[in-house]
């Protein structure tokens, strides 16, 4: 009888570069259609073959308000080490692909994300979007093999922690759109000591969670990550970045507005 596992895959679309996701004057900056949402993400799984069955996942709308223009398919590229070494970086987020050029020896397999449209029963979730894998049984995320369940066989005890093989995800975005929050500071904040934003603009609950990592519009290093979060209060799990001072009205990024759950059996 099989085992079935579930794991949480939460990527970062900054990767270090702000300027990827939204402009330095605080408008918003759409991720093209066809780019890299993000690079190589690696995921832990019990060594030996398994079978990934599902992929969902939950992604935040444009400005956490559900239109037409936040619902976009996603493309997912899963590779594995070989004798230890990872694929090559897939380059920039918000970029054609770059790199990569090694991943016909890395390659495992792929699978394209159907984005679900907002009905009455998911009335509740307009501020974001639901997501679901195509499979061989469908017409349109299972063609040509781009589906599951996927079989997977990794490079021998190359996971992190003993017992575990790494899978490495990285994925891409069919349609363009972006991933602006609609949160911003509410007063000035200069302390060093400080762990909690007020905001205004958007709920904040409908763009953050505890874990997320927190930028400003314009500063590449992070502000820090989210401990809780109320409509009007990002409280941080440590002080805001030393040197980093918040004005007034200054937009707040999500690095993590994707959140995926792979479901495996073993």
């Amino acid at each position: 009888m099989g085992k079935f596992f579930n794991v949480d895959v939460i990527p970062d679309i900054v990767n270090g570069d702000i300027s990827n996701v939204i402009n330095a004057d605080k408008s918003s900056l759409d991720i093209g259609g066809g780019d890299l949402l993000f690079d190589w993400v690696e995921i832990d799984v019990p060594k030996g073959a398994s079978m990934m069955r599902s992929i969902t996942a939950f992604m935040n709308a444009e400005n956490c308000a559900y239109h037409a223009n936040s619902l976009t398919d996603l493309e997912l590229v899963f590779a594995k080490s070989i004798n230890g070494e990872a694929p090559t970086s897939m380059g920039d987020v918000n970029s054609a692909q770059t790199g990569g050029f090694d991943l016909r020896e890395h390659w495992v397999g792929g699978a394209r994300l159907e984005g679900v449209a907002v009905t009455a029963t998911l009335s509740k979730l307009t501020f974001g979007i639901g997501y679901m894998a195509g499979t061989m049984g469908n017409d349109s995320g299972g063609k040509g093999g781009f589906g599951l369940p996927l079989v997977i066989s990794l490079d021998p005890e190359s996971g992190t922690n003993v017992g575990y093989d790494k899978l490495y995800v990285a994925g891409f975005i069919i349609s363009g759109r972006n991933f602006s929050t609609g949160v911003v500071v509410n007063g000035a904040i200069t302390s060093d000591t400080a762990t909690t934003i007020t905001v205004d603009g958007v709920d904040a609950t409908k763009a953050f969670s505890p874990g997320d990592t927190v930028y400003l519009h314009d500063v590449d290093t992070a502000l820090g990550t989210v401990k809780s979060v109320s409509a009007n209060s990002i409280e941080l799990n440590a002080a805001i970045a030393s040197g980093t001072d918040l004005d007034d009205d200054d937009v707040l990024v999500n690095a993590n507005p994707i959140r995926f759950k792979f479901g495996f059996e073993k």
